[in-house]
């Protein structure tokens, strides 16, 4: 071989390993160790695919999935490729199922899914445009189905870490109440319940309330006339017991319920003494 044909031969040899040596599927080892989040999950899947590409021959989009890490790395990330870009190459029969995805995937992007759930939004990111490089191609339908599967898993994750979870409604404390109990067909107040009557007083005495409601009950021993009336002096004599504590009567309001409240669930004619009572309800 001559000097000169020598001299061509390794002009050509060079001027193709620089190119090669350009491309961006072989300057991925120059991107700078990852820090976490969102932008380095996304480089790292890129990379990733970018192997896979290469692998496989397809220089040129191994050189796509490179390029995208390196924005990534750099903090630039490109968004899920576009369904208009490719439809050229895309069969019809892609293009919803491909729109409908992408659209999900950017509004659980756009609602803080990037921060809530990095490393699984860079997964559906990658997985949706390995999904819709692969359906443009078209060759390979088992690894179709595999970008998909790895979207719709990793996009589901997303979507559950977007879901805030809403606190059990606040348990609003019942008002306080005292029970007042009677002798058989009485609405006198005993001694212990005269105790429970001062107790209430002084507990509405020493603090602003709504209103105070006392409410009549019996047992089941007699008509419902007759103990509705029986309810209802218990209750009376319980509002006028709590008015001697120094309580306003005009603060205090009476209901009677007769037998039809119990506190304890008895058949007729039954004289159940926790039945026969009278609650004091203060509401604030």
């Amino acid at each position: 071989m001559t000097s000169v044909k020598r001299f061509a031969v390794l002009m050509i040899a060079a001027v193709t390993l620089a190119g090669c040596a350009s491309r961006p599927m072989n300057q991925l080892a120059s991107i700078k160790p990852y820090g976490g989040g969102f932008n380095d999950a996304l480089a790292q899947d890129y990379i990733a695919l970018s192997g896979v590409e290469a692998v496989q021959g397809d220089n040129r989009d191994a050189d796509t999935y490179a390029q995208r890490a390196m924005a990534a790395a750099a903090g630039q990330p490109t968004g899920p490729d576009q369904v208009e870009l490719r439809q050229p190459f895309l069969k019809h029969k892609y293009v919803s199922e491909l729109s409908d995805a992408r659209q999900r995937l950017v509004s659980a992007l756009d609602k803080t899914g990037r921060t809530k759930a990095p490393d699984d939004a860079a997964h559906a990111q990658a997985s949706y445009d390995c999904w819709i490089e692969q359906a443009s191609e078209d060759l390979q339908p088992a690894h179709i189905d595999a970008c998909k599967q790895a979207f719709m898993d990793a996009i589901a994750k997303v979507e559950a870490a977007l879901v805030e979870e809403v606190p059990p409604p606040a348990e609003v404390a019942a008002p306080p109440s005292y029970m007042v109990f009677f002798d058989f067909d009485k609405y006198d107040v005993t001694s212990d319940g005269m105790s429970v009557v001062e107790s209430a007083a002084t507990d509405a005495n020493g603090t602003p309330f709504k209103r105070i409601v006392v409410q009549g009950h019996t047992d089941t021993v007699g008509s419902a006339d007759y103990n509705m009336a029986l309810s209802q002096r218990r209750a009376d004599a319980v509002r006028s017991a709590m008015a001697d504590f120094g309580t306003q009567t005009d603060a205090i309001e009476t209901e009677a319920f007769g037998f039809t409240d119990l506190l304890v669930p008895t058949g007729d004619g039954v004289p159940e003494a926790q039945n026969r009572r009278a609650v004091i309800v203060i509401e604030r």
